[in-house]
């Protein structure tokens, strides 16, 4: 029944909450504003696979690294007027950030901003992996680990189930949309990610809260390396 059916959809948004707090507004609102800003954090495979699709879809996107900005400029300059290299201050000033780091790093890059309030990270890495990721994860998440470090900010899991050279690869027409996965503790960050990801060409499945949904899109879980594409229902 569609009264019931939204009901339930209700329950289930109502559940998501930040990582260890209560659910707080970004002050972006549900839809991302015209005025929203994003980053990219990390030039390599990922970092460099999500500029083309920012690139692409003609979405403006600062791109930074530890660097520095000379160390991007044949990249950007690839890529077009869309993808700009800064600063990583720069990058870290902006409304919503996509953390393309390997997992190793989250701890230095948590402590890059003194308060992360306001902010939503776009975690894409995979711990699986990385050395010592047991010892540092102690059975938790690699999203909730990444939401202890950058207290504050809303975390939204997405864009780590595909290698990068399948991410940014276009579908060929007629062959419909690549599926990304997107996770979060917060609904309305997940909402906006998903919004954003229709943007960038691609189809966004929400999956709901990290310690569920997630799950299934922590390597090496059942939705990594699902190279799903979603086809019009006729």
């Amino acid at each position: 029944m569609p009264d019931r059916n939204a009901a339930t959809a209700a329950r289930r948004r109502s559940r998501y909450c930040r990582l260890g707090s209560p659910q707080q507004s970004t002050g972006l609102g549900t839809h991302m504003s015209a005025d929203t800003r994003y980053a990219i954090v990390g030039t390599g495979n990922i970092g460099s696979a999500l500029a083309r699709l920012f690139a692409r879809a003609g979405v403006e996107v600062r791109i930074a690294n530890t660097r520095g900005p000379h160390s991007i400029s044949e990249l950007a300059a690839s890529l077009g007027s869309a993808v700009r290299a800064v600063t990583l201050t720069e990058a870290l000033a902006c409304d919503v950030i996509f953390m393309a780091i390997p997992f190793a790093a989250v701890e230095e890059f948590g402590n890059a901003l003194p308060d992360w309030n306001g902010k939503i990270v776009v975690d894409t890495t995979n711990a699986h992996y990385a050395p010592n990721a047991d010892e540092i994860l102690k059975g938790r998440l690699s999203s909730e680990y990444a939401a202890e470090i950058l207290s504050g900010a809303q975390i939204v899991k997405a864009f780590n189930q595909l290698p990068a050279q399948t991410l940014a690869a276009e579908v060929p027409s007629g062959q419909g949309k690549r599926v990304v996965f997107v996770s979060s503790n917060s609904g309305e960050a997940s909402s906006q990610i998903a919004q954003l990801t229709g943007t960038l060409g691609l189809s966004a499945v929400e999956l709901g809260r990290v310690d569920e949904g997630g799950r299934l899109i922590q390597v090496p879980n059942a939705l990594v390396l699902r190279n799903f594409t979603e086809q019009p229902l006729t």
